[in-house]
């Protein structure tokens, strides 16, 4: 007994030892149970079982002399051992496709992380993908495809080449904004149609509020993905049109407020230009970058509408009159930013010329930007102006005739 013992002492010792590849070789196999039940009735050495005295039937082959069949038998069990660990190590070798797996898991999560935090690299234009390639001429400094929209309003705060035009006109439509709240406001005693001329002045506020808005909103996500930047970039499209229509209705409507009939008509002129704009620009070619100078074309065009109701004026009431009391000077002014931004916009001035030095700051989407903030200001002290010289002509229009005579 005391033999045996030792035996079970040595072979739990060799367990030990053997570890996991012990469990896996003799997992669910019958010899685990055979050799627990040889362990109760012959010693093992501190070798283990492959050392082991023969037992039973190997012992009766000893003693008649037949050694070749212990060998042979020998050489079975070593061989299935083999077969064992084989199929032990094909196993192991099975769990690391999985392990894999749980690693890439790991890393997109982590990545998602980073994402999310804002914790991203900008990249260069040439592993963009298509539908964020807009500007050759910008080689680098650009946010990578973010599919969160938490990641894309973080990014107002990063770096890049979108900082400046969500800014220019963040800012603008804060700044509109605030000054529309406040004209809105003014009591009625400054008008001499309060009604009337807060809606007209109201448009006008309206229309650039809208633009600015969408423009800022479109820059800051349309690198989410490829059908939200195509959205955005329609509303985009259609902010510049509003824009546009809502300059028109102040101007038509003091110039021409003692002949409401040419008005009228030119309002509903602008009308419909505009919406065929708006119509135009929502099919999805006109946002990609070979439609560009259509883009400009359309806007243009739409804005230069105005030379027909301006020539009207001044053959009406005269160049003197109108440049004073019409406010062409400024009108004129207006006309020049606008142009001037879509033209740089539509030719990518200055960063044609000096590709990559341009990407960050000052390239022409950005320019672009600030002339439209500046010819809606612009714009804004003008039809300021024809409020106060309406207010102190008063709401006559016979003696401002005889006036004129």
């Amino acid at each position: 007994m005391l033999r045996i013992r030792e035996g079970k002492l040595d072979t739990d010792e060799h367990r030990e030892e053997g570890g996991g590849a012990f469990v896996l070789r003799h997992r669910g196999h019958g010899q685990s149970a055979a050799s627990v039940s040889n362990d109760d009735h012959c010693p093992i050495s501190p070798h283990g079982r492959d050392e082991t005295t023969p037992t039973g039937h190997s012992q009766q082959h000893a003693q008649n002399g037949n050694v070749p069949e212990k060998t042979a038998l020998d050489g079975e069990e070593e061989g299935k051992e083999e077969e064992e660990e084989k199929s032990a190590d094909e196993g192991f070798m099975g769990m690391t496709p999985l392990l894999q797996a749980h690693h890439a898991m790991e890393r997109m999560e982590e990545f998602v992380h980073k994402m999310w935090e804002g914790r991203w690299r900008v990249i260069p234009h040439d592993v963009l993908p298509d539908w964020l390639k807009d500007n050759d001429y910008l080689l680098h400094g650009h946010r990578p495809p973010m599919p969160s929209f938490r990641a894309c309003f973080r990014s107002i705060f990063r770096i890049h080449t979108e900082t400046g035009n969500i800014w220019t006109h963040l800012l603008g439509c804060f700044l509109f904004l605030c000054l529309g709240i406040v004209y809105m406001f003014r009591p009625n005693m400054s008008f001499v149609a309060p009604l009337q001329e807060k809606v007209a002045i109201g448009m006008f506020f309206l229309g650039a509020i809208l633009c600015l808005s969408f423009s800022w909103l479109f820059h800051t996500v349309y690198c989410h993905s490829e059908g939200v930047s195509r959205v955005f970039s329609k509303l985009d499209y259609s902010g510049i049109a509003f824009l546009i229509m809502g300059s028109f209705v102040p101007w038509l409507y003091y110039s021409f407020y003692c002949s409401p009939q040419p008005c009228f008509i030119y309002l509903f002129v602008v009308c419909v230009l505009g919406v065929s704009a708006i119509t135009v620009s929502q099919c999805d070619f006109f946002a990609t970058p070979q439609y560009r100078g259509v883009r400009a074309g359309v806007f243009v065009g739409l804005g230069l509408s105005g030379v027909v109701p301006s020539l009207h004026f001044v053959i009406s009431e005269g160049l003197l009159r109108a440049t004073t009391m019409g406010q062409m000077g400024w009108l004129l002014l207006m006309a020049t930013l606008y142009i001037t931004g879509a033209c740089l916009y539509a030719a990518r001035i200055p960063e044609r010329f000096f590709p990559g030095k341009c990407d960050i700051w000052f390239h022409s989407h950005q320019l672009f930007h600030i002339l439209v903030v500046a010819g809606a200001f612009v714009h804004f002290h003008g039809v300021s102006n024809l409020q106060e010289f309406r207010y102190t002509a008063g709401g006559g229009c016979a003696a401002e005739e005889g006036g004129a005579l």
